[in-house]
C-alpha cells in the first residue's frame, strides 16, 4: 500500500485535503482501511444546575484518544467482520477503545465515551460515514479519505486489513504527517520553544493595543 500525499502542510489558508490510499492484494478478500491520529488525553465534563447556576460536576479523563478517525471498506463492515472482531481491532468510531485515566462520577462511563465520539463527529474529525473502496480486477484497490480544515497536526497511521471469512489475512501500515507551515509554523515553534518570551511579547502587544485604542477613542 501507499499514500498520496505522505505529508500535508497546514497554513492560514488551509481548507482541508484529500488523502488517497492505493494498493494491490494478491489474495481474494475484503479490504478495510482506517486512518487515525494523533492521540492525546481527553477530559469530558458534565454540567449540572446547582442553586440556579450551571457548574461542572462530573468528569472523566480518557487516555490515547485519536483526534481524527476515518474508515473505508469494500463492503459494509458488519458483513465483513462480527462485532467482537470490530471491537478487538477498533474498526469504526463506535469501536474505538477509550480507556479511562480517572473518573469523578457515579454515572455510567459509556455516556462520557459517547460524548467524546459525538463531539469529534460534530467537529468533522470522526467521519460519520464509511468511505468506499474501489477494487479493480479483484487486485488493485483505492480509498479516498477527507481531512477537514481543522485537522490536528501530528502523525497519522493508515492501516489496511485484508479480511476473508471474518479472519484477518494481512495487515499493512502507511504513515502520514500533518504539520504547520509558513508564518503560523514559525509562531507555533517560537511559542513552543520560547514560551516565557512569547508570553511577554503577547502581554506587551496587548498593552500597546489597549493604549492605542484608548488614544483613538479620546481623540474621537
Amino acid at each position: 500500500i501507499d499514500l498520496l500525499p505522505q505529508k500535508i502542510e497546514v497554513d492560514s489558508s488551509f481548507t482541508g485535503s484529500t488523502v488517497i490510499l492505493f494498493g494491490v492484494k494478491t489474495l481474494p478478500g475484503d479490504i478495510i482501511v482506517t486512518l487515525r491520529g494523533p492521540e492525546a488525553p481527553v477530559v469530558v465534563r458534565r454540567k449540572r444546575r446547582v442553586a440556579g447556576i450551571w457548574v461542572n460536576r462530573d468528569s472523566v479523563a480518557f487516555r490515547d484518544v485519536p483526534q481524527y478517525y476515518a474508515l473505508a471498506a469494500s463492503r459494509p463492515i458488519e458483513e465483513i467482520m462480527n462485532t467482537p472482531e470490530l471491537d478487538r481491532n477498533q474498526i469504526g468510531s463506535g469501536h474505538i477503545l477509550l480507556n479511562t485515566i480517572w473518573m469523578r462520577t457515579s454515572e455510567e462511563v459509556e455516556a462520557f465515551r459517547e460524548a467524546v465520539r459525538r463531539g469529534r463527529t460534530a467537529a468533522d474529525l470522526y467521519a460519520p460515514e464509511i468511505g468506499e473502496i474501489v477494487v479493480v480486477d479483484d487486485s488493485l484497490f483505492r480509498a479516498t479519505l477527507i481531512l477537514p480544515a481543522n485537522v490536528p497536526t501530528g502523525e497519522y497511521v493508515a492501516e489496511t486489513l485484508l479480511v476473508r471469512d471474518a479472519e484477518i489475512l494481512s495487515r499493512r501500515e502507511a504513515h502520514l504527517t500533518v504539520e504547520k507551515s509558513g508564518m503560523s509554523a514559525q509562531i507555533f515553534n517560537f511559542a513552543k520553544g520560547q514560551g516565557a518570551l512569547y508570553g511577554l511579547i503577547a502581554i506587551a502587544a496587548a498593552l500597546v493595543a489597549g493604549w492605542a485604542g484608548g488614544v483613538a477613542f479620546r481623540k474621537n
